[in-house]
């Protein structure tokens, strides 16, 4: 490793038929020290050249400001983009998986507004 550069210690978590991969972050190893990274916090997708990084909100709000998309954000982005794909080629595929995120984002959703009834959104705890 040359004096600038830091190295990321990864596991692959998906490869698909076109070639794209994901990695998840594990620990980062710069010139002075390693770093334990947060699980489930820290991807990388290999897209041809692209490094593309994913970074999720990292503590809670109240306490560290957004820092970093959130699972709602990401199934959001996921529906919007299916449901215009499937506008162009429609297919059973595709409505059941609008269908499924979908679901998968009301639950998500309840799941704040149950914190938020607790007083607890937003904070480390249960």
């Amino acid at each position: 490793m040359s004096e600038n550069e830091n190295t990321v210690n990864s596991e692959s978590i998906h490869f698909d038929p076109n070639g794209v991969m994901v990695t998840h972050n594990i620990w980062l190893e710069t010139p002075t020290e390693t770093v334990e990274l947060t699980p489930g916090h820290f991807y990388d997708v290999f897209a041809g050249s692209e490094t593309l990084p994913i970074q999720f909100q990292l503590g809670p709000v109240k306490e560290h400001g957004v820092n970093g998309i959130t699972n709602e954000a990401l199934l959001a982005v996921l529906i919007h983009r299916t449901t215009i794909l499937d506008d162009s080629i429609p297919c059973d595929e595709n409505k059941q998986a609008i269908t499924h995120m979908g679901n998968a984002l009301a639950l998500f959703n309840k799941r704040t507004a149950d914190r938020q009834r607790c007083g607890v959104e937003g904070l480390n705890k249960a």
